[in-house]
């Protein structure tokens, strides 16, 4: 499956799962995750099937569940924009009151921090190992 550009040079991969790409925004900034499901043209929720969605939502469920766990959060926002990347995926991002733009959307605020060597290492082995 072909990944957007953007996404591509946006995010590092995490792994992939029975129903989407799973991959950490470069941005230290925020713990924040984008999933993409698995099939091509996909721009919209509704463009998958029941099933297919059913298991796409699963997988944004474990993601957030497992942010939640590890960064002890006080929230995690869930969303699919679409209006600059149209291929379809959920930002998952755990959020805190001492967060840099908090209570502010994360788009569009300052420039992305990328991740330092081995910085992101702890977050992507644990939701790997969240799907095996």
């Amino acid at each position: 499956m072909n990944l957007h550009p953007r996404i591509t040079a946006d995010t590092l991969p995490v792994c992939i799962t029975g129903s989407a790409h799973v991959r950490l925004m470069n941005d230290s900034r925020w713990p924040w995750l984008l999933l993409v499901p698995l099939q091509e043209g996909i721009d919209e929720l509704h463009d998958l099937t029941h099933e297919q969605r059913d298991l796409f939502m699963a997988d944004v469920n474990q993601v957030s569940r497992v942010l939640q766990v590890i960064t002890r959060c006080k929230s995690v926002n869930v969303a699919m924009l679409g209006n600059v990347v149209s291929q379809l995926h959920c930002h998952v991002v755990a959020r805190d009151e001492d967060d840099p733009n908090w209570p502010g959307a994360v788009w569009g605020f300052g420039t992305a921090v990328p991740y330092s060597d081995g910085q992101a290492d702890e977050l992507i082995d644990t939701v790997r190992k969240s799907f095996s």
